[in-house]
């Protein structure tokens, strides 16, 4: 998984919890509690510890998963990606525009970056305002994709009716 994830985690968690909880879990995971990844960003990171150290980070910041998920994905898609990857967000104009755009995006990544695997997505379109919309990776996390979701409402000032329908599959009802 690139760093960027990370030093996304990192900024997410100082921001919304202290520096003093980001050196918690960094030590929780046998990390120097000095340790930042932003220098990291562009490198790939073992999965297997990134996984980990996403399932450890709750019990250190006293929260669910979940929360650590929805406060990740509008982290990111708020703050942390349009400041990075702005380009991904031009004549996007609502959460369902940048949901439909995101397996480009992820195509692009995969092609540009060697070995890199994101998430795939199949969407079928229900109705104009209506996608149901099956994730596809052997990561496992849906949960974060819909708080992105989230997150992008957001950004964009939208309202998203998420329905999960099975552990990798959700219908969403946009509300432009």
């Amino acid at each position: 998984m690139r760093g960027t994830i990370h030093y996304c985690l990192e900024e997410t968690i100082i921001s919304k919890y202290g520096k003093e909880k980001w050196s918690e879990c960094l030590t929780s995971m046998g990390l120097p509690a000095s340790h930042s990844f932003a220098s990291q960003i562009i490198d790939d990171i073992d999965e297997d510890l990134t996984l980990k150290f996403i399932l450890n980070v709750p019990s250190i910041l006293n929260c669910t998963l979940q929360q650590v998920f929805d406060d990740f994905g509008e982290y990111w898609c708020c703050i942390y990606a349009p400041k990075l990857y702005n380009m991904f967000y031009v004549g996007v104009e609502n959460t369902k525009q940048m949901v439909l755009k995101l397996s480009s995006i992820h195509h692009t990544v995969a092609k540009v970056r060697q070995g890199a695997t994101p998430p795939q997505f199949n969407y079928k379109e229900i109705s104009s305002n209506e996608l149901e919309i099956s994730y596809i990776s052997e990561r496992n996390l849906f949960d974060l994709y819909l708080s992105l979701v989230k997150g992008l409402d957001k950004y964009f000032s939208n309202e998203t009716k998420i329905e999960k329908t099975s552990d990798n599959s959700a219908i969403l009802t946009f509300s432009h």
